[in-house]
């Protein structure tokens, strides 16, 4: 089962989420007689292959290349830059989805504050060690809040109950559920846009239905979320970033 996508409409396309852990745009063409894989600059994902090769036969084929695709993948992320964002006024900080300008501000009283699209901390000290814990604090209490709803109104629509909720600094994972029904996110996926965090709760809640990444499985994520790729490419586009935020305490 494969989904069209607009790449090169003279020819078979499809976008391959199914059974892989990157997203996969897969060419076929008639007259294509081998195939051949490419991982791209941005990291994009390709197969071109002949239009009688069966999914079957390409999943195969792409799980023993697995090894290659992550060390090239591993190589594109080193030739990206990462410009963490600075506490200091004018700095814009990402926040679920949106650009935030940072300000400020001296006072007797410590605390965080959003005011419209102005990220505002009050402090008592300047530098970037009196700053970054107030922000790494505010960030984690709407993190929290935010996938604490999410996961209750999905829970209920999935009919699942998970055991428990945790939020933690993943260094490669953005989330998990175990065999006794627990769920884990990477709390810094608050500052992505909602639908990204909403696809992060879906994929792991139907982790207590499918305990697997097979058909059934993505079909009932796509039955949450009919956009679910998009939330995908995000997370791949901006993981570097992302995962560079708040490196205390990682697991």
């Amino acid at each position: 089962m494969g989904f069209l996508t607009k790449w090169q409409t003279s020819l078979v396309v499809e976008e391959s989420m199914l059974h892989f852990k990157w997203p996969v745009a897969i060419r076929r063409s008639s007259r294509r007689r081998t195939m051949e894989l490419r991982v791209t600059r941005d990291s994009t994902i390709r197969v071109l292959c002949p239009a009688s090769v069966t999914d079957q036969q390409i999943e195969q084929w792409i799980q023993s290349k697995s090894s290659w695709i992550d060390a090239k993948l591993l190589v594109n992320s080193k030739r990206q830059s990462i410009v963490l964002p600075k506490p200091q006024t004018g700095a814009s900080w990402w926040y679920r989805g949106q650009d935030l300008t940072l300000k400020i501000e001296q006072s007797k009283h410590s605390g965080v504050e959003l005011i419209e699209d102005t990220l505002v901390v009050a402090t008592a000290g300047a530098g970037p060690e009196t700053i970054l814990p107030l922000l790494r604090s505010w960030y984690f209490d709407q993190a929290h809040r935010r996938f604490l709803q999410r996961t209750t109104l999905f829970a209920d629509r999935l009919s699942v109950k998970p055991a428990r909720i945790q939020l933690k600094p993943y260094r490669s994972m953005w989330g998990r559920c175990n065999g006794r029904g627990e769920v884990a996110y990477d709390w810094r996926v608050i500052v992505a846009p909602d639908r990204v965090l909403d696809y992060l709760v879906i994929h792991e809640l139907c982790h207590l239905k499918h305990f697997d990444h097979s058909r059934s499985f993505w079909s009932l994520v796509e039955s949450q979320q009919p956009e679910y790729r998009d939330s995908r490419v995000w997370l791949t586009k901006h993981a570097r970033f992302v995962k560079s935020m708040f490196l205390d305490g990682l697991e």
